[in-house]
């Protein structure tokens, strides 16, 4: 098949290229070559493994003109480009054969998968948001209706296959710029056609290339569903590791995308649990056992600013915008600890800010929730805002000397805490709350590279911590390190948290 498809692409190049390409280069269905009408559009790949029939006009609403083809985008801004250029393979997944619709959604009813395609408030069990998954087959969005339909996420793609401009998704520089202008978190997700390495790194590439500039909310998805690599016996561990692995060194959240039946059949190798899965599956519920985010429940959903059918997904086990399900404060089981047990929360915008240093106000507040927030009366300080999230926590930490003041009766709440402070402030709630001992022979401080460096009234704290193993140091390069006047991560602090909470 390979060799074949290899001499199909030469026979081609050599009859289509000296001619300047009046003929579009042809797609493949099966490693034939099959001619399209120039111009024709590029047939999106539904998200769920498919591929609607690929008609010439399709992307363009009646009485709309096709773009021009000067190959840059157009002077209003949708995005498309020349329309003369070289298209994708017509698709064979687990909906199309050979471009052609093979497979249809029962219709279950108002009950049923009717309610699915509406998006909205009325979430199904377990699903925390909703959102829609668009690429140029959706044509021109109207992105302000989208976002006043109460739409929570979109997930857009950037383009497929091979690194090659005439790849790219026609609508995508549209519809990420409306999504960053409105505000509307997405994602990105790129279709993929790689059966070798080779053609992995390629499209790792591709995505970073129209990444650039771009920093989306959710993670860039591996859209994994095109048979041909079925058919070529892809090694879909390695082809995943490549282009994930390129996108997370690049310091993107990286996911993989599959219908059901890969997920369970194809996509089974272990390193697929280091990434978040996106499952495809029209039904009322998802039937996948493993972990996954997103649910792809119907690609029938009907959303305002959107002409046609549009794909509906459902989040689940929704983490802040900025923690990701790899992260080592969340593989340790701190950060849902903290959350479950409403230790620790959020900001406003929806993050958690794992590498924000804390501050003394959020370390009193985390300590009280952790006492389970009594209400008590102590003095006031001069500087404290007792009608702020933190008032009754500083008035507890005071009186039972968790959190102490400075001399001039000031406690100053937004002041950063260094981690030899935090020591100082877990091993006084371990004392005075919990009872415990914290005594110390101070050894392991000195088994520590800069041990040295931990100020002489934060000695016994710190000591008392690496006891526990509420601390363990900084590794780097193998050598661990205090770091004991450097600022302490809320990420840390949950971890600490858990164990002196969970364990102690």
């Amino acid at each position: 098949m390979a060799i074949k498809r290899a001499f199909t692409v030469f026979l081609c190049l050599a009859l289509c290229l000296p001619v300047g390409l009046a003929t579009p280069l042809a797609a493949y269905a099966d490693g034939e070559a099959v001619e399209r009408a120039e111009g024709a559009p590029v047939a999106d790949p539904e998200p769920d493994g498919s591929m609607p029939p690929i008609v010439a006009g399709d992307l363009f609403a009646e009485g709309e003109d096709a773009p021009d083809d000067s190959g840059e985008a157009s002077d209003d801004g949708s995005g498309f480009v020349n329309a003369d250029m070289p298209l994708a393979s017509i698709e064979n997944s687990w909906r199309y054969s050979e471009g052609e619709l093979t497979f249809t959604e029962r219709d279950w009813g108002d009950g049923g998968m009717l309610a699915l395609r509406y998006g909205g408030s009325n979430l199904p069990e377990g699903a925390q948001r909703w959102g829609i998954d668009v690429s140029e087959h959706q044509k021109r969005i109207d992105w302000d209706r989208v976002k006043a339909a109460g739409v929570d996420f979109a997930i857009i793609r950037c383009g497929y296959g091979d690194d090659v401009s005439y790849q790219d998704d026609r609508q995508w520089k549209r519809n990420v710029a409306e999504c960053e202008r409105l505000g509307i978190p997405y994602g990105v997700y790129l279709y993929s056609y790689a059966y070798n390495a080779e053609m992995a790194r390629s499209e790792a590439d591709h995505a970073l290339r129209l990444l650039e500039g771009h920093d989306p909310t959710y993670p860039v998805y591996y859209d994994l569903e095109d048979n041909s690599a079925l058919e070529e016996d892809a090694d879909f561990a390695e082809l995943a590791s490549i282009f994930c692995g390129t996108l997370a060194d690049a310091g993107y959240k990286v996911g993989v995308y599959a219908n059901l039946n890969w997920w369970n059949n194809h996509l089974t190798d272990p390193v697929f649990d280091q990434w978040e899965r996106w499952v495809a599956q029209y039904n009322t519920t998802c039937h996948y056992k493993g972990e996954y985010r997103l649910w792809q429940a119907t690609s029938s959903g009907s959303v305002d600013g959107i002409e046609g059918r549009v794909d509906i997904n459902y989040e689940f086990n929704c983490y802040p915008w900025d923690v990701n399900h790899t992260d080592w404060y969340v593989t340790c089981g701190a950060f849902d600890y903290v959350y479950e047990n409403k230790l620790m929360s959020g900001y406003a915008d929806g993050n958690f800010g794992p590498y924000d240093s804390i501050t003394r106000g959020q370390v009193a507040t985390v300590l009280h929730n952790m006492a389970g927030k009594p209400s008590v009366y102590s003095s006031s300080f001069s500087d404290v805002d007792y009608s702020a999230y933190y008032g009754d926590a500083i008035r507890w930490a005071r009186a039972y000397g968790v959190v102490n003041g400075y001399g001039n009766n000031t406690f100053v709440p937004d002041a950063l805490v260094t981690r030899e402070e935090l020591c100082a402030m877990l091993a006084n709630y371990a004392g005075r709350i919990k009872g415990l001992s914290t005594f110390t022979s101070g050894a392991k401080v000195d088994s520590k590279a800069d041990g040295h460096a931990v100020s002489s009234w934060a000695r016994g704290s710190v000591g008392w911590c690496l006891d526990k193993g509420i601390i363990s140091g900084i590794d780097e390069g193998g050598v661990a390190y205090l770091r004991p006047q450097d600022g302490a991560w809320r990420a840390s602090v949950a971890a600490m948290a858990t164990v002196l909470h969970r364990d102690l």
